[in-house]
């Protein structure tokens, strides 16, 4: 099943556009959250809650625990198969799935002194051989604590790190006013090179957290989902990243994070040439690999 149906369903009849042309810090690995220092502050605003702090510690979604957020069975009708035993990059499945659930608890949006905390992850990309540059997402767990949580706790495992952007949607629009539009996203986090959707998961998938009011800007990321009805909850491990407005997506997918830094990295990303035709399971797939070399998360203050 191509992902790029999955798009379509909310867009309408769409054409995918051909791709332009040509690609253009190495540390030990990430093996947990860590404070930033000197530590950066993520400002809230727009569609956060005014009082951050307090509604992080009032609001049981901020503190539901892996079970709660989570089912590990999909309805019928949903094509989902067993995830691979391990991704392309080595890492064993099962094992992330119980790390995932182990760590989920320890990543708190509220310290220990009171004072309202999101996350920094921070993407080290490369074309073949070639760095291409840093891509920053701001996480959003005022919107989506349980996906917030599920991003951080693959990243401090390293999951993504080795991985891959695995394909690049293009794609003309028409809305149902008569409103037409270009799409233009990445998504990423596939485990396995062939990127099939069905198997891009560990075992695990996240109860949705739609909300209507967040708009899909450029830089917006959210969570991908299987192109089938009865899809809300097939959110697992795949990411996208719009590069241009979305507002067909809005309250259709979960939104759990927006790009601070790197928005011209992610564009020439979506620059690259790619390989297959529309209709096949290759369509929007890079011809050269476009690999998240390494993914470093930090922790961070949240002011007013």
């Amino acid at each position: 099943m191509a992902l790029r149906g999955n798009w379509r369903k909310w867009l309408g009849a769409g054409v995918a556009a051909a791709a332009l042309a040509g690609c253009g810090k190495d540390a030990k690995p990430n093996i947990a959250v860590q404070p930033k220092d000197p530590a950066p502050t993520a400002s809230v605003a727009g569609d956060a809650p005014a009082t951050p702090a307090v509604a992080a510690t009032a609001d049981p979604k901020m503190h539901m625990s892996f079970d709660e957020a989570c089912i590990n069975e999909i309805a019928a009708n949903v094509p989902l198969t067993l995830p691979p035993d391990v991704t392309y990059t080595g890492k064993n499945c099962g094992h992330l799935n119980d790390e995932v659930a182990r760590t989920w608890k320890s990543i708190k949006y509220v310290t220990d002194d009171g004072k309202a905390q999101t996350y920094i992850a921070e993407l080290e990309v490369v074309c073949g051989d070639t760095a291409v540059g840093t891509i920053e997402m701001l996480m959003r767990p005022e919107i989506a604590p349980s996906h917030v949580r599920n991003f951080i706790a693959l990243a401090s495992q390293q999951y993504y790190d080795g991985l891959r952007f695995d394909r690049i949607v293009k794609q003309q629009y028409e809305g149902e006013n008569g409103q037409t539009g270009k799409l233009v996203l990445l998504e990423a986090g596939a485990p396995i090179e062939t990127a099939e959707p069905e198997r891009s998961h560990l075992g695990y998938w996240l109860k949705p957290e739609f909300n209507p009011d967040v708009k899909h800007e450029e830089g917006t990321v959210g969570a991908c989902l299987l192109a089938c009805e009865g899809n809300e909850e097939t959110a697992a491990v795949r990411f996208y990243i719009t590069l241009t407005p979305a507002p067909a997506m809005d309250g259709n997918f979960t939104v759990f994070a927006k790009l601070t830094k790197g928005l011209e990295v992610a564009r020439k990303l979506a620059e690259q040439p790619v390989k297959g035709d529309d209709a096949g399971p290759e369509q929007g797939r890079p011809l050269t690999p476009l690999t998240i070399k390494k993914v470093t998360v930090w922790a961070v203050p949240v002011v007013q």
